[in-house]
């Protein structure tokens, strides 16, 4: 009770040190309160939900932001003071605003984006117009995207890490089954549903799937269910079903929302139907005291996303004052340098560090500096992430959010270019017979069937990827004739390939890949079974080319495409899985491997299970997503996927490669799923069968 007594005390202090104009003592910095000689206006726009009491959060914020920074350059020659353009984030036309504030040369950042779908609306004309770009939108996919501009910063942890800690959370209160509530086809929703199959296995607890319907979600019958609301309706429809369920007596999951049940407009909208809502968001560092001191000046606890707009508002002071030092610096150039400073002296968010940070930079001081939500450390590569944040657990009580502990994020082990757990690392891995002998008559010929079952420019990387397999074989003794290639062939006409007309490449400095082809055949020209048919070797006048494999032939099926639970993606229709397998039954072979990027690819790994002779490698497991790398801010697309990269890289370093030694490679590096091989007893050792029997020529 003292220790708790005197910790408030301490905290009280810290608001009166920082939330007003009163020092603490008479030799404090903050006591010598004067102007600058010289005040240089640095304009930043705020782009941020305001409807249904939000915008008093924010406001309070920057009022609090404001009040600490005017003393902060007092005694200086020159002094920062940033002022602040409102735009709401709720009404606003966000494609209009981002295109009309990345041509402002007057403004020197934007802070905001809540939402990932409207982050990812700005994030494109502010990164090519070189302006900073501060978001709190965690949707792990834009973030990592936009990545190697070097002008976005994002304030949190992608939601990669929030998922993380929704199923450590779930796991401490004791669940051994969770379940997912989540919409895709919202960006913020999809890092979730990329992510959540993949850390459930690795953690350990079963995953009993993922919904988008809230009715569905709680009836699922796992003992928690992770709840990711797009917006405020979604969370009141699964507090609604909630309810339903327990009035008609029946079994609910316990819910545990993410940092979208941590809103204002929350509180304002689901009223009752609230109480007790429990969840995680990001915010505060808890030793830093700026929750204390909001509550105690405001009258209640600051939502999410808070403390980051608070910092963000800092970095942009302390880099505006470094750059008006230096010179020459850019602001992007000032920021980096902030945020490495390594000088024991602190410059946190309160008054006094402010005051005492700002008189480090004039000195020619180099402060490390901490914030309202932690350390502001940003991997050391591209400085797109935070390394550490913190995460509340949340509840809401007699109409008000309480905070009931609090999670922090070890930033520690990701120094480097980790874009806030992308490094994510499986540990599941299969193990092997080494001791399976199978009888196979004598090696003739190889055969190769070569597919992007996705066309369009969106889907750049899955034909990209495709033409990268076939130049490799090409380059390893595959003559035309025994290679199907089959792809859409629209990118290299497309006008958003004007960047790299006539090309086509799987990474931003690598080989064009869109030469010296034989299409054989169109993805819109075919069905999925006319592919079967090629496989099978059944030629017709409309598929002259197909596989004409003998029982002594190897043949290889490289497919990337989109996948679902239900089946492999076929342009815009879906092939079911288990369509896949009779046509595989009647193909003639020797040996046929399977290479399938896709999602939920192992699903076709299960339906061509038992077939002899054939081995399957998939990029995912039968609940998971695989995961496209290589973003293009040029083209404005992904240009190839994790899972090929890694394949192509191991086989052009050896091709002779141990399929079981292939399988480890790609296992290690293939991040966020699970690289799964199937049908290995009817296959034979993957310790002895190499890649090599899969090429033509000389491999040694």
């Amino acid at each position: 009770m003292i220790k708790d007594i005197l910790y408030f005390m301490t905290l009280l202090v810290t608001v009166i040190c920082t939330g007003t104009l009163t020092a603490c003592t008479d030799d404090d910095p903050a006591s010598e309160v004067s102007e600058p000689k010289t005040w240089h206006e640095v304009k930043v726009a705020l782009v941020l939900p305001m409807s249904d009491g939000q915008d008093q959060n924010w406001e309070q914020t920057i009022e609090l932001f404001q009040s600490n920074a005017s003393t902060a350059f007092a005694t200086l020659e020159d002094g920062i003071k940033l002022t602040f353009e409102w735009y709401d984030e709720d009404t606003d036309d966000m494609e209009a605003l981002a295109e009309k504030l990345a041509a402002r040369t007057d403004l020197a950042c934007v802070i905001g984006g809540v939402w990932s779908s409207r982050a990812s609306i700005l994030v494109e004309p502010l990164v090519k117009a070189k302006k900073p770009f501060f978001t709190l939108a965690t949707a792990e996919q834009f973030v990592r995207g936009y990545s190697s501009g070097g002008y976005l910063w994002a304030m949190t942890e992608t939601d990669i890490t929030q998922c993380e800690v929704l199923i450590a959370k779930a796991i401490y209160y004791g669940a051994s089954s969770v379940a997912l509530l989540a919409d895709s086809d919202d960006p913020y929703g999809l890092t979730f549903t990329d992510w959540f199959p993949f850390q459930a296995t690795e953690m350990g607890v079963e995953n009993l799937g993922t919904f988008s319907d809230p009715a569905e979600a709680v009836a699922c019958g796992a003992e928690y269910l992770i709840c990711v609301a797009s917006d405020t309706p979604m969370l009141m429809a699964t507090l609604q079903a909630k309810e339903a369920r327990e009035k008609q007596g029946l079994s609910v999951p316990r819910l545990l929302f993410s940092d979208s049940g941590y809103q204002a407009d929350v509180l304002a909208t689901v009223g009752d139907l609230g109480e007790g809502l429990e969840g995680v968001a990001y915010g505060a560092d808890p030793q830093s005291g700026f929750d204390v001191t909001y509550e105690l000046i405001f009258g209640s606890l600051p939502t999410s996303g808070c403390s980051q707009v608070y910092d963000a508002c800092l970095l942009t002071l302390y880099a505006s004052y470094w750059q008006l030092l230096h010179g020459s610096s850019t602001l992007e150039q000032a920021l980096r340098e902030v945020v490495t400073g390594e000088d024991k002296l602190p410059g946190s968010w309160m008054k006094i560090d402010m005051q005492l940070a700002a008189r480090s930079y004039a000195a020619g001081g180099h402060p490390k500096i901490s914030g309202a939500s932690g350390s502001l450390e940003f991997d050391s590569r591209v400085f797109t992430n935070v390394l550490c944040t913190n995460y509340i657990n949340y509840r809401i009580y007699n109409g008000k959010y309480i905070i009931l502990d609090y999670n922090t994020t070890d930033g520690s082990k990701r120094s480097d270019a980790t874009l806030a757990g992308w490094t994510w690392k499986a540990s599941q891995m299969q193990d092997f017979d080494d001791t399976t002998t199978l009888d196979y008559p004598e090696l003739a010929e190889n055969w190769a069937i070569v597919i992007a079952a996705s066309q369009g420019y969106v889907n750049y990387r899955f034909q990209a990827d495709a033409l990268a397999m076939y130049q490799l074989l090409r380059a390893n003794g595959y003559d035309d004739d025994h290679i199907i290639l089959i792809i859409e062939d629209d990118l290299v006409s497309d006008e958003r390939n004007a960047a790299q007309p006539g090309e086509i490449r799987n990474s931003a400095n690598g080989d064009n890949l869109y030469h010296d082809l034989e299409i054989d055949y169109n993805l819109s020209k075919l069905t999925p079974d006319d592919f079967g048919n090629i496989l099978a070797g059944k030629a017709s006048e409309s598929l002259p080319a197909v596989i004409e494999a003998t029982a002594n032939d190897n043949v290889l099926v490289f497919w990337s495409g989109h996948g679902a639970p239900e089946g492999l993606a076929w342009g815009n229709t879906t092939w079911p899985h288990a369509s896949i397998r009779p046509y595989a039954e009647q193909a003639t072979f020797r040996k046929m491997l399977w290479l399938v990027e896709a999602c939920y690819s192992g699903n076709v790994g299960v339906a061509l299970d038992g077939v002899p002779g054939l081995l399957c490698i998939t990029a995912a497991n039968t609940e998971e997503t695989s995961k496209a790398d290589n973003f293009s801010t040029e083209l404005g697309v992904w240009m190839s996927n994790r899972f090929t990269i890694t394949l192509l890289e191991q086989i052009e370093a050896n091709p002779s490669i141990a399929l079981r030694d292939l399988y480890y490679r790609l296992f290690l590096s293939t991040i966020g799923s699970h690289v799964t091989v199937y049908n290995e007893p009817e296959y034979g050792s993957l310790y002895t069968n190499t890649f090599a029997e899969f090429l033509m020529g000389d491999v040694s």
